[in-house]
């Protein structure tokens, strides 16, 4: 079982290096910190998530397919974002509360 595991997140790893996907990742991460800046951290996530549902549902019907290591990609880039985005209002906060 271990080892089953091991491979799979091997594997996974491997998918996520591939360029298509990194775009995922990349678009993910700027929409969620786009959306961000006129939604709550939730909405965001979700209007982002749903883009990227929609985008594969389309690709499964004409285009390439629907991919699951796509929707990781998004789902890490937006993750991502939402980190990014909560560091950087933190930061913007600190700044403030100082001058």
């Amino acid at each position: 079982m271990k080892a089953t595991v091991n491979q799979s997140l091997q594997f996974l790893g491997i998918k996520l290096r591939e360029e298509d996907k990194i775009k995922h990742m990349v678009w993910s991460f700027w929409l969620t910190l786009m959306a961000l800046v006129v939604l709550t951290p939730l909405l965001a996530f979700g209007a982002v998530f749903l883009l990227g549902l929609a985008k594969e549902w389309w690709d499964k019907y004409y285009g390439s397919g629907f991919c699951f290591y796509d929707m990781t990609g998004n789902l890490i880039g937006s993750l991502a974002g939402l980190l990014c985005g909560f560091l950087l209002s933190l930061l913007i906060q600190l700044f403030f509360s100082i001058s």
